[in-house]
């Protein structure tokens, strides 16, 4: 409990002790009792740091460096003058597959035949570039090249008991002469067709499960704006009960690369569907404090659940929001997430 002082006692104890500037009326002991009571709201996790992957060596494993694609369209003459013309510009994350455990390197189901995850990504009334290949393994998936210019993208993809995916940059051309018809970005795989407003690519999420081993999920947000870092975060989504489990993943620039891991708990406290977690960076820096809500899976018939929340510093000053959606594969209880997250601005 804190003990309060009157102001008069204040002044007097100011006055003797020669104080000339704030000083906390609270003791140590207070002090640490009030950041106890903090930490607890955020499930016990603690604002030290760790070492690398929380120290296990499996999940620094699962999200190893990958290198950026080298994408030739970078340089064609429509994608240089979108840069520069103040477009709004996305981040578009795809991974399809055996998405059962993304935050082990082991593959899923063993069981899972080979399935041809071949398609395209067209986009009306902008431009798109590769930004990175997700975990494509096998020598013949890759990108169709050359391209057939900047607004089509097709792909080579085959999963067994594993996951592919691609990271691109979506950028929404302004159109000098303004229709009814917006713009939109076309998602083509041989199991599922999407049309998205490019405008819905702020914040756009989308889960189709094919079978017991091919599930398709799709994430975006708007791409870093004014030094104000986005990017996303997957991983496993593990079920120990009905309403408790743990997730733990990676955190991932805007550009796809490792920017740091994640690892956290969801549970049910006082009649509340709550989750806690801590994200470090990829060398083990205390990153942030989470703490959020997740909603259960079949919500409108979506085979996905659904979860958000923010985080704080080592102060305990807000600094960012996370979202995404998640699923658990089967009766195994193990699962995934993959989501997105922004840094807020002041």
């Amino acid at each position: 409990m804190r003990r309060h002082a009157t102001l008069g006692l204040v002044l007097a104890l100011s006055l003797l002790a020669g104080v000339t500037g704030c000083e906390s009326l609270f003791s140590d002991d207070d002090e640490y009792l009030d950041r106890e009571a903090l930490l607890a709201d955020y499930g016990g996790f603690d604002t030290t740091g760790e070492v690398e992957a929380f120290g296990d060596p499996a999940l620094a494993a699962a999200y190893a460096e990958e290198p950026e694609y080298d994408d030739e369209m970078e340089n064609h003459p429509d994608v240089r003058g979108a840069h520069g013309n103040g477009a709004r510009q996305y981040m578009l994350r795809i991974v399809w597959g055996n998405i059962q455990r993304p935050d082990t390197a082991e593959t899923g189901e063993p069981d899972c035949p080979v399935t041809d995850w071949s398609g395209s990504l067209e986009v009306a009334g902008g431009v798109v570039t590769v930004k990175r290949l997700i975990r494509f393994e096998w020598p013949r998936d890759h990108i169709v090249r050359p391209r057939w210019g900047p607004r089509r993208v097709a792909w080579v993809s085959h999963t067994a008991g594993h996951v592919d995916g691609i990271l691109f940059k979506v950028i929404d051309v302004p159109d000098p002469h303004p229709t009814e018809i917006g713009n939109t970005v076309t998602i083509t795989t041989p199991f599922h067709v999407v049309e998205i407003p490019l405008a819905d690519l702020a914040d756009y999420r989308d889960f189709i499960e094919i079978d017991e081993c091919n599930r398709l999920s799709i994430v975006a947000t708007e791409a870093e704006n004014m030094g104000c870092p986005t990017g996303f975060l997957d991983g496993g989504w593990i079920a120990e009960t009905d309403t408790s489990g743990y997730f733990r993943g990676g955190w991932i620039s805007s550009s796809g690369g490792r920017a740091g891991y994640v690892r956290g708990r969801y549970e049910m406290r006082d009649g509340r569907r709550v989750l806690y977690g801590k994200w470090i960076t990829a060398s083990g820096a205390f990153g942030g404090l989470i703490r959020g809500t997740w909603t259960p899976a079949g919500g409108g018939d979506r085979p996905d659940g659904f979860f958000e929340g923010r985080w704080v510093d080592d102060l305990f000053i807000e600094r960012g929001v996370l979202k995404g959606h998640y699923h658990v594969c089967g009766d195994s209880g193990a699962g995934f997430f993959h989501g997105r997250w922004k840094m807020l601005c002041r």
